[in-house]
């Protein structure tokens, strides 16, 4: 009686045991699922899980939203990210280029500046007059500008970064007298910085926009006429897909 009465106190353990490894064995299959599925299957289910649906009533695409659930902008908005594979790979890169680039700068003038972003970095490279990034009211690159760029270019390329350039003017100068000149010439050095990064490896699918903003950006409102607003800005942000295609090689490789 009492040996009967002990194997029933624990008989049901492996049940419980059985019941985790049944759920874990259903979320593996969901993973390798979504992983091998096309593009289209896994917006569908991003859609569902941010309360997105198909409006099939009317046989359009429409979008209705959770009570408190809110769209997420089409642009990036510098919003913080939980993509902690992403946002450790970044860092990781901005680490390695801060001490590659570290000795470009002539001592006592910031010529690159690094900024952090809720959601990536900001690398900016100002053209000045002691050390130009680009010839003179050119949107050719100096050998200085071609090195940094290359340098980003190759430490970036081997991740699935999302890439912005911008162009900046300095007020007062270099196309002022016509502000079509600036906006032309703050637009042409963004897409000459572009083509640099992407010649020297980054893959042409990462750039998400190329813009020019003449001189309406200063980096100090009170000295829009300083060389130091003359610079070219990279932005760099983990993509939203970002782990994926990491997954997918690490799943080819087994």
């Amino acid at each position: 009686m009492g040996r009967r009465g002990h194997g029933g106190h624990h008989g049901g353990a492996w049940k419980v045991a059985y019941a985790d490894f049944t759920t874990s064995m259903m979320a593996l299959f969901i993973v390798l699922w979504l992983i091998s599925s096309d593009q289209e299957v896994r917006e569908s289910v991003q859609k569902y899980f941010k309360g997105q649906t198909e409006d099939s009533e009317q046989g359009t695409k429409g979008r209705r939203f959770a009570p408190d659930a809110v769209p997420r902008p089409h642009q990036p908005a510098d919003q913080p990210t939980d993509n902690l594979l992403g946002k450790r790979d970044l860092q990781r890169a901005a680490e390695k280029l801060m001490e590659q680039l570290d000795n470009s700068s002539i001592d006592g003038e910031d010529t690159l500046r690094f900024e952090f972003l809720a959601d990536g970095i900001r690398i900016v490279a100002m053209d000045k007059n002691t050390k130009p990034f680009f010839e003179p009211n050119s949107d050719k690159l100096t050998k200085f500008g071609s090195w940094v760029l290359q340098t980003i270019a190759w430490e970036i390329e081997r991740y699935p970064f999302q890439v912005e350039v911008e162009g900046h003017t300095q007020r007062g100068k270099e196309g002022s007298v016509d502000q079509t000149l600036s906006w032309d010439l703050s637009s042409a050095r963004a897409v000459a910085a572009r083509d640099a990064l992407q010649f020297s490896g980054v893959n042409s699918k990462n750039f998400f926009r190329i813009a020019g903003y003449a001189d309406r950006a200063p980096l100090d409102a009170a000295k829009p006429d300083d060389d130091a607003n003359r610079r070219i800005a990279i932005i760099v942000r983990p993509k939203s897909d970002y782990e994926m295609p990491l997954l997918q090689n690490q799943l080819r490789e087994r």
